[in-house]
């Protein structure tokens, strides 16, 4: 056994196969940075049990391959993929820790030639120092202190944005059922957010693309970064009439009624905006 593990070849097998975690890494930063991620409905400590123990058995997996080629590469990268990983999903630590931890005693551990650390080392700190600076500076002067939280049959009874409509949640759930929502094509649904500020906050009506998510064992991936405003005018604590109907020439036209006592007003959806890549900077 010994001289089987000790085999050279062994550890280049290993040190390949170290390569679907890192794949793993990179292709869940990729798509956290083009859809927002939400774990499905009791599947978040089954994934999480997963996720590390896969994380342990890899980490094992690079420690004793650390001399091969492949491991002293996926080593060298690793911190630069975890680092897009924290950018994307800033304190979803769920999913940033135990590659991040991975990554950092890889770094260490790995036969890597020691000016390769020094210098890397040197570079890592740099980037993770100012893009984290970097990162609270553009989510404080785009992003401003406006928290949005979806209007639907699934709000958290436990939260205060529920007691805020407690009164009016019947009418949330009719108003946001799928055949009130989705217009006559398919193509976009409306979503109501509950919106809190340092104001009075408010109700936003927006249109987003329908059908684009990506539905998993564990999570959902919701495409992000294509909304737009109908109205931001709504009153918190009351749910607006929201609608769809189609003009004579066909184009879709979303009715709404801030409140009971407002004007029925009408906004036509011809063409969405482009979707906006760098939202997690607070840019939107």
């Amino acid at each position: 056994m010994k001289e089987f593990l000790s085999n050279i070849w062994v550890k280049r097998a290993v040190g390949v196969f170290n390569l679907v975690y890192f794949a793993v890494i990179g292709l869940l930063t990729f798509a956290t940075f083009l859809y927002d991620l939400e774990f499905t409905e009791g599947q978040e400590q089954s994934f999480f049990t997963i996720y590390v123990a896969a994380s342990v058995i890899f980490l094992l997996l690079m420690i004793y391959s650390r001399e091969v080629m492949v491991t002293k590469i996926i080593s060298v990268l690793m911190l630069l993929v975890v680092f897009c990983l924290l950018l994307f999903n800033m304190y979803d630590w769920i999913l940033v820790i135990p590659p991040l931890v991975v990554a950092v005693i890889m770094f260490f551990v790995s036969g890597t030639h020691e000016t390769v650390k020094v210098v890397m080392g040197t570079i890592y700190l740099l980037m993770y120092v100012l893009g984290l600076v970097a990162y609270f500076v553009f989510n404080m002067l785009f992003g401003g202190t406006s928290t949005l939280t979806e209007l639907n049959a699934n709000l958290d009874r436990d939260s205060d944005v529920f007691r805020t409509y407690a009164s009016e949640y019947t009418k949330i759930c009719d108003v946001t059922r799928d055949n009130n929502v989705l217009s006559p094509d398919g193509e976009y649904r409306i979503i109501l957010y509950d919106v809190q500020n340092s104001d009075k906050g408010g109700v936003s009506i927006c249109v987003v693309p329908n059908g684009q998510d990506i539905k998993l064992r564990f999570f959902t991936l919701k495409q992000k970064g294509i909304r737009k405003t109908i109205s931001n005018k709504g009153i918190r604590g009351t749910v607006p009439d929201v609608g769809w109907t189609k003009e004579d020439d066909g184009t879709l036209v979303v009715l709404y009624r801030l409140s009971p006592e407002s004007e029925l007003k009408k906004t036509s959806v011809t063409v969405m905006p482009q979707k906006q890549y760098l939202e997690f900077l607070g840019i939107s």
